[in-house]
């Protein structure tokens, strides 16, 4: 398995602020799309073509699962700095749709990200 995207580097390294944490709650309960939240959180420059295709692809359900993960860890983490981003991706670079399947990693739900089984990535 290969290093995780950048995107989603970067996307751990802010969600340990809890500022940033509350602004993804508000965010999230006014269901702002998740690729604005990139954008409003200024790293649209790691998020290549590829990358935005298949956010832009997935299902409201696929959507919900994220969203759902993302405001347990936020309520669970508090204003502490020990927040952990409850995204599972071990895809190094998306060449296609993904999946997203809910799931639980230590008692905390998870979003795990995986290659759609029509498309290709590198893992």
């Amino acid at each position: 398995m290969g290093p995780p995207l950048v995107a989603v580097r970067r996307a751990e390294e802010v969600f340990r602020d809890p500022k940033v944490r509350e602004l993804l709650l508000t965010w999230h309960a006014q269901k702002v799309p998740l690729l604005d939240m990139v954008d409003r959180l200024g790293f649209s420059e790691l998020v290549d073509p590829a990358l935005r295709a298949a956010i832009e692809g997935l299902s409201p359900g696929e959507v919900a699962i994220i969203r759902d993960a993302m405001v347990e860890e936020i309520d669970r983490a508090g204003s502490s700095p020990g927040a952990t981003l409850p995204i599972d991706c071990g895809i190094a670079k998306v060449t296609g749709p993904v999946s997203v399947t809910a799931g639980s990693v230590d008692g905390r739900s998870v979003a795990r990200v995986t290659p759609s089984h029509e498309a290709v990535a590198t893992i």
